[in-house]
């Protein structure tokens, strides 16, 4: 059984709350209890105390924020128990209570919870005390304290306790027959669904002398638990107006089962949920945690969906037959749902899920179907399975490193035995702990539903967005790259000369957008090599992959890549924006190699000559192991240069969403979109939009807004229809996904369709299952209402979780590896940077008063044994694109190392830029400062964490006691990760808002008259367009509007207008301007400043970025501004 996570737990339970009883003379008494010798109680923990009462205090010293107070989950709605005389004292006295729960330094801890009439209750309290000791020390002279425990344990003499029918109930709590000053209170609240809620108290009375606190008035590791003769009953769930809201009553139905039974004040409340609905103990919790069970992908008995035997070296009849199967089992999976339909009241919403099920299965049935009837089908499906095999083969090679012998040339220092042959399982690299060429049922399944629409362009189901929908780390992203490969070769197949940009695939963020070309690189490659095999089938333009971002993560220009080249090589600059670090097809390292003095060899980036111009080249420099990309005259098919991208239109063209407000800027882009000089030659056949729930708010609205424009590059008239590309998206946490899907795409909202679509109950799609034997996340809930400072919670938590990894029990040192390294994320960059101060200094400092309060400083060998802080990293925005894969590199070092080896990384701050994408699978703790602002994110952020079996994750969510937000989710801490995935709040996306509009209305215009135009059209100056195209460009964006915000209609038209009018009175003189020269452009970047000669208000700021950007403001350090007078 492994208890890593537990030792964790209770080590920094013991840190915190206590008591930590030190088995060395001085330190424990007799009776086994702790003695405290360098720090009095209050200084020594700093949570589960109560204080006495009305002690002076400032204000709240924890950090405030202002924010909206959330209320609770229970109101005070329904009959009061007693109507009439005395329901005004109960609510008083309960509000008391609480206010002695809620204050800071509190002195009451409660919990409330439901109770059936009839049940008694009884109670069990725990808490302990610390007696202050002089002693003297006889050799010195000198007086010091010592703080003896002594524990307190009372259960009201095992008798139920009175549940009042009106006013508080008090009993007063003793230990052994002795007195104490701790009571505990029962309070009626109100009655509803047939019982009544009480709320039950432990509160200290003593009141604080002249407002100063004693250790003795305290009373230290403080809980309480309570026991019904039968069951709890569920909480009163929250009423909700909106009921005709399909994912409110969805999760209503799906979750029908997982009830709260109690909330905290003050404190947490915990159950043990696996016994509901009987749950008969509620305890109060300082420190709570839940583990999230994981959801994972099913698998289908007799169902083995292999690679090799699905593709071209299998044959038709073992495939259709398996495939068939497979629909076979979903859809008896489907009937037995109508077994669960008479225990399910809302028969609406249950049947509306059944029908979803149905409608994908037969879609599914259809996929195969046309596979059993159409060969190019057959044949682009098989080609798609044999590249997928081959790009798991090659992608999860290791990064082999380069080395200089003593000749000064180059060797691969850690070469793995040899490629891999896809004939040969033997060759295929750590084949006994991987898992190679098997798909998971969802993932095909995925690729079958959309089989048609990539072979039929002109069918129905192009007008589907199908989101996939699975929880972090569950293959999404296979699916969708099966479904590239299949588009390819069907395209090829189709029309082999079609060499344009048939798939686009879009990401937020250029961590994410850089990490998944790698791996959309290595399917490239195998799509490539058997385009070589098959050139009469598929052609001789090369198969190719773009990436299309920042210049802050590429270089924008061929020009601009040769001269970084150049300072890269001559060893001038260490700046790598190349992006490429590993061969994606043999894994061999790519970059930068340093040889003796200070010569630089770069392997697998050439500079070449064609013609006059220069440019460069990725080619693997592995021909000792006959790497396929190093054999001259066939180069990686990869693009990371803007200008080569829009004259190679590579198949695929990965980027981020930000890129595309790019595109009124760069007419020449439309290659991408299959326009050559203003004609249409071919369109993308595919848009891929990954992580969907962060194309929301500011960002999502202009997003919404571009894919108005993206939408029409990418379409055009084949007869009487339009053809559009097929779009796809793909998240783990995502709330009214139709809605949203519909603002940015206008597809309708009847055109979203989830996969796998759920079933009737969470964690059961039938393609994806609750594990409930496996170990799960689990989250624990940190808040330190005694702690002086958030800061002091930071860092007391930070080391002692240093300290925990070395000092658990382990068989083996490398099961200390999975919690060696702490990620901790944080909301902002300010919080970030506050804690990076403290690394060095003062979580380094604590680490040390840690050992020498364990007196572990004394034992032998403690300078080489303990822990200290080696190596600290930094994943956010501030740091450089290029120094972000070497990052990666240094979270992936294991522990244990040898003394002359790089270090495993101790603490690795980060911020959202690690919420998605980030997948190093050796990591397993966590730390999250604050509950983050969404649940969507909290949900993504703590998945980087236990992605592997061998080191589940652990997320402690420290929260502040001054921000009413954190307390409520820590007051409510099961009950919120109970049904974490329903609490994904829904966003907004409103893509044609005024203040929008205001921003890039224009650039839409501007974008797709200039995209759309040919050479001519894009030459200097502007010409004001002709009526005719101004009309269809309102046309275009009144369709648009017309669908997803009818309202905004009216006040859109009148601002095109107003567009138009100031270009014509403006009469610019180019497009464009970077560099606020004279003359007047059409455009300039929006957070830049206008040129006086400009004139007034003229020339439209216009976004670079889509989100959003403030002008500058530059500051100058004047020197001597002041001078002494003679």
């Amino acid at each position: 059984m492994d208890t890593r996570r537990d030792q964790i737990i209770k080590i920094i339970e013991r840190e915190f709350i206590g008591p930590d009883p030190i088995d060395v003379p001085g330190r424990i008494q007799d009776n086994g209890e702790e003695i405290l010798s360098s720090d009095p109680p209050r200084v020594r923990y700093i949570a589960g105390i109560l204080f006495p009462q009305k002690v002076k205090q400032d204000d709240n010293p924890q950090e405030n924020e202002p924010e909206i107070i959330e209320q609770d989950e229970i109101e005070d709605k329904g009959d009061s128990p007693e109507k009439g005389n005395g329901s005004g004292e109960v609510l008083q006295d309960a509000e008391e209570l609480l206010n002695l729960s809620n204050a800071y330094q509190q002195s009451a801890i409660s919990l409330t919870a439901a109770v059936f009439p009839g049940n008694t209750i009884s109670v069990s309290v725990s808490a302990g005390t610390y007696i202050t000791c002089k002693e003297t020390d006889s050799e010195t002279g000198k007086e010091h304290s010592r703080y003896m425990r002594s524990p307190i344990s009372w259960d009201n003499d095992g008798q139920p306790i009175e549940l009042p029918a009106n006013g508080t109930k008090k009993y007063d709590v003793t230990n052994n027959g002795h007195p104490t000053d701790l009571c505990f209170a029962i309070t009626p609240r109100y009655s509803k669904n047939g019982c009544i809620l009480y709320t039950f108290t432990l509160e200290n009375t003593n009141v604080a002398e002249n407002g100063k606190i004693r250790d003795e008035d305290c009373y230290f590791q403080v809980g309480f638990s309570i026991h019904s003769s039968g069951t709890f009953a569920p909480l009163p769930d929250n009423e909700k107006l909106n009921y005709s809201d399909e994912d409110y009553l969805s999760n209503q139905m799906m979750y029908r089962n997982v009830r709260s039974y109690a909330i905290g004040h003050g404190c947490a409340a915990s159950w043990d949920d696996e016994k509901a609905p009987n749950i008969s103990e509620i305890k109060t919790s300082i420190f709570p945690s839940y583990e999230i069970k994981p959801i994972v992908p099913a698998a289908i008995s007799g169902v083995s969906l292999e690679m090799y035997r699905l593709s071209d070296l299998g044959n038709k009849e073992d495939i259709i037959s398996e495939l068939r199967h497979m629909c076979s089992e979903y859809e008896k999976w489907i009937r037995s749902l109508g077994e669960k339909l008479p225990e399910i009241d809302d028969k609406g919403t249950a049947m509306r899920h059944v029908n979803a099920c149905q409608e994908c299965l037969e879609r599914m049935c259809d996929g195969v179907n046309l596979l059993e009837s159409n060969d190019k089908v057959l044949l682009a499906f098989q080609l798609m399975n044999r590249a997928m095999l081959l790009q798991q083969l090659h992608y999860n090679l290791p990064l082999q490193l380069w080395g200089v012998d003593s000749e000064d040339n180059l060797f691969l220092e850690n070469a793995v035995d040899q490629l891999p042959d896809i004939d040969n399982p033997e060759t295929w690299y750590q084949r006994d702990k991987r898992v190679y060429g098997k798909w998971r049922p969802f993932q095909l399944a995925f690729v079958l539903i959309n089989l048609r629409s990539m072979y039929e362009n002109d069918c129905d189901e192009r007008k589907i967005v199908d989101l996939i929908w699975f929880p972090t780390g569950g293959g999404k992203t296979e699916a969708y790259l099966g479904l590239s490969a299949y588009t390819i070769f069907i395209r090829r197949l189709i029309d082999k000369t079609n060499a344009g940009t048939a798939i686009l695939m879009r990401y937020t963020l250029r961590l994410l957008t850089s990490q998944q070309y790698e791996r959309a690189s290595a399917m490239i490659c195998a799509c490539d090599i058997i385009r070589k095999e098959n050139e009469a089938l598929l052609g001789s333009d090369r198969i190719s992959i773009g990436l299309w971002v920042g210049g802050d993560t590429s270089p924008n220009t061929m020009k601009e890549a040769v001269q970084k080249y150049d300072k890269l090589y001559n060893g001038t600059s260490d700046e790598n924006p190349f992006v490429i670090l590993k061969c994606p097809w043999c894994g061999a390292q790519m970059g930068v190699v340093n040889k003796r003095g200070k010569l630089r060899e770069t392997p697998g980036y050439k500079k070449i000559k064609t013609g006059a111009s220069k440019r460069i080249v990725f080619q693997c420099n592995n021909s000792k192991h006959h790497c396929e990309f190093s054999k001259s005259g066939y180069e990686l098919p990869l693009y990371i240069v803007d200008g080569d991208i829009y004259e190679k239109t590579p198949t695929l063209l990965l980027g981020t969403v930000d890129k595309f407000a790019m595109l009124p800027y760069r007419p020449e882009a439309q290659s991408i979109f299959g326009i050559k000089n203003g004609k249409r030659v071919t369109a993308p056949d595919l848009i891929i939009q990954d992580e969907l729930h962060l194309i929301s708010g500011p960002l999502g609205s202009m997003v919404g807004h571009y894919e108005t424009m993206i939408n029409e590059l990418s379409s055009y008239n084949s007869g009487s229809k339009t053809i559009k590309p097929k779009i796809i998206a793909s998240t783990a946490t995502i709330s009214r996904a139709s809605e949203q899907c519909h603002a940015l795409y206008g597809c309708g909202k009847n055109n979203v369709k989830q996969f796998p679509p759920s079933g009737l109950d969470a964690g059961d799609s039938f393609f994806a299952i609750e594990d409930k034997t496996a170990d799960g996340r689990r989250y624990v809930g940190i808040l330190a209402n005694a702690s002086s400072s958030i800061a002091t919670t930071t860092i007391r938590l930070y080391a002692a979780l240093l300290y925990a990894a070395k000092a658990i029990s382990v068989e083996k040192e490398s099961e200390r590896d999975g919690y060696w390294t702490n990620v901790g994320y944080f909301n902002s960059i300010r919080e970030l940077g506050q804690t990076e101060t403290w690394i060095r200094a003062d979580i380094d400092e604590y680490l040390h008063v840690i050992y020498k309060r364990r007196y572990e400083d004394k034992l032998e060998g403690y300078k080489e044994n303990r822990r200290y802080i080696w190596e600290d990293e930094e994943l956010t925005s501030r740091v450089r694109s290029d120094k972000i894969p070497f990052a990666l590199q240094k979270l992936s070092i294991q522990y244990p190392t040898e003394r002359d080896e790089k270090k495993p990384v101790d603490i690795c701050l980060a911020t959202n830029m690690i919420s998605v994408g980030v997948d190093v699978p050796r990591l397993g703790l966590m730390t999250v400062s604050g509950q983050p602002k969404t649940t969507s994110e909290y949900i993504q952020a703590t998945s980087r964490v236990g992605r592997n079996k061998s080191a589940p994750g652990l997320v402690f969510t420290i929260y502040n006691p001054g921000k009413p937000r954190d307390k409520s989710h820590y007051e409510q801490f099961e009950t919120y990760h109970s049904r974490v995935y329903c609490n994904v709040e829904p966003t907004s996306v409103t893509p044609f808002s005024a203040p929008l509009r205001e921003r890039a209305l224009h650039a839409l215009i501007i974008g797709i008259i200039r995209l759309e135009g040919d050479d001519a059209l894009n030459k200097n100056p502007p010409k004001v367009p002709s009526v005719k195209t101004i009309e269809r460009v309102k046309s275009i964006i009144s369709e648009r509007i017309e669908s997803i915000d009818s309202d905004e209609l009216e006040a859109t038209i009148e601002h095109i207008d107003s567009i138009i009018d100031n270009w014509k009175l403006w009469e610019p003189q180019k497009y464009q301007d970077f560099t606020t020269g004279n003359e007047l452009p059409l455009m300039f970047p929006a957070g830049s400043r206008r040129n006086e000669a400009w004139g007034e208000n003229r020339g439209f700021p216009t976004p670079t970025s889509m989100r959003n950007v403030d002008a500058s403001c530059e500051a100058y350090v004047i020197e001597n501004g002041y001078y002494q007078e003679d």
